[in-house]
Order: C-alpha cells, then sequence, then structure tokens
C-alpha cells in the first residue's frame, strides 16, 4: 500500500504542476493581447488512426488509437502473459509447488493532452488476471510402517481472481499517435482498481480435508487489501492515416 500511495502522490504533483504551468502560458498570451484563435490553432493537426504495440505490467499486446482533435485520444487494445514457475522444496518431505500467473486485459482508455507531451487517461479494463498454485508431493512418504504415495496424500490447489471489470486512471509521457509524423512513443504510469480478490481452494486425496470454507475465508481475509494494481505500459504507435 506505501507503495500505491507513493505512486498517486507523484501523480497528483505532475498533474497539478503541468496544469498549472499550462495554464500560465496561456494567460500569459492573452496578457499580451495574442488572438485567441491562435492560441488554439489546430491546423498542423489532422485526425487520424494508428496501430500500436505495448509491454505492461498486464502483458505484451497492441492497440488501436483514434485520435479526433489535438487534445483527445481514443484507445482500444489487449494485452496477455503467462508464466509458469516450479519451486521443490523439502521440509520433512518432498513437495513441489507450481505457480502459473496470467496478466491480460482488454482495455478502453481516453487521453486527454492537456500538454504536448503529457496527459491524463482514464478508462476501464476487461481484467484477465489470475494467479494459480498447487502444492503436492513429489514422492512417497513413509508414516510408521505405511508407504503412502503422492496420488493418495494428494494436492491442494488455490485461484485469485480480481475483478473483472475494472476502472483505471494514470497519467502519460508522449503521444499515443503522433499529431504529423508516423512513429511515436508513450509511457503510462497508473493503478487499476482491482477490488479485493476472490479465492478459490481445492485438494484432494488425504489433504482434502484442509479444503473447506473456513480456510478459503481466511485466505481471502489475508489478501482483501491488495485492491489496486500497478500499471506501467511502454508503447510504440504508428500512424496509418
Amino acid at each position: 500500500m506505501r507503495q500505491i500511495t507513493f505512486l498517486l502522490t507523484v501523480f497528483i504533483f505532475i498533474s497539478f504542476s503541468s496544469f498549472q504551468l499550462f495554464s500560465q502560458e496561456e494567460n500569459t498570451q492573452i496578457e499580451k493581447g495574442a488572438d485567441l484563435s491562435k492560441i488554439l490553432k489546430t491546423d498542423d493537426f489532422s485526425p487520424g488512426w494508428a496501430i500500436a504495440i505495448k509491454a505492461s505490467s498486464l502483458g505484451f499486446g497492441g492497440e488501436v488509437v483514434k485520435s479526433f482533435n489535438k487534445n483527445l485520444n481514443l484507445r482500444l487494445g489487449g494485452s496477455y502473459f503467462k508464466q509458469k514457475y516450479s519451486l521443490t522444496f523439502v521440509d520433512g518431505f518432498s513437495a513441489e509447488g507450481l505457480n502459473y500467473t496470467t496478466v491480460g486485459s482488454i482495455s478502453l482508455i481516453a487521453d486527454w493532452h492537456f500538454l504536448s507531451w503529457l496527459h491524463l487517461s482514464g478508462g476501464v479494463l476487461y481484467n484477465m488476471s489470475e494467479l494459480e498454485i498447487e502444492s503436492k508431493t513429489t514422492e512417497a512418504q513413509q508414516f510408521g510402517d505405511i508407504n503412502v504415495e503422492p496420488e493418495t496424500i494428494g494436492s491442494v490447489y488455490y485461484r485469485l481472481n480480481p475483478n473483472e471489470i475494472c476502472p483505471y486512471l494514470g497519467l502519460g509521457f508522449g503521444r499515443t499517435i503522433s499529431k504529423s509524423k508516423v512513429v511515436s512513443f508513450n509511457f503510462d504510469l497508473g493503478v487499476v482498481y482491482q477490488g479485493s480478490p476472490k479465492v478459490t481452494l481445492e485438494a484432494t486425496g488425504m489433504v482434502a480435508p484442509t479444503a473447506n470454507e473456513e480456510q478459503r475465508k481466511m485466505l481471502e481475509d489475508n489478501v482483501k487489501d491488495y485492491k489496486f494494481f500497478p500499471f506501467i505500459n511502454f508503447q510504440l504507435s504508428f500512424r496509418i492515416f
């Protein structure tokens, strides 16, 4: 939670400072008698479309970007990544832990450029992230005079799922679609509100009684504070027309 608080503090500070600077520049131009039509001039801009590739904390993917004017863009994209981790340990008996981490989303995000190189982003994500953990013995275990096979002992399976529909708020540096060139780069930093993760608990064999509702609720209570997911995104866009 301290990391999330720090990110939000930086986000608010940069946003406020940039807005103040932009406002002061506009006020100075107006006070000097500048023509308002020149301040809002958009002759060097034409709406267009772009496709993008991205690498983020929610996986790798792409986006389609539409610009409506020099200040407003809309992005529709998706990302996905899955990795398997394996940990073998010995503590009285040999066991293996299998960790399947999946991150991914389908996103619809709007960008408001209050400066040419700086923008606020907000939108909604369909969150496909999931954490799966399976623990099981890898060798037969000796209990007194009885030799018990791994299949008889069984395994314990956990699955954690955040909310599927999640709001997003962030700050972006760069442009998701160039105003006049072909290639543009963008870096996003923000947070996704994913709610308290839901826990699924299952078990087989001799350890099956451990997968009861009391244990499931205890695990769910242990992760209930992980409601915010830090979002970092690096994006390269190519304007197509």
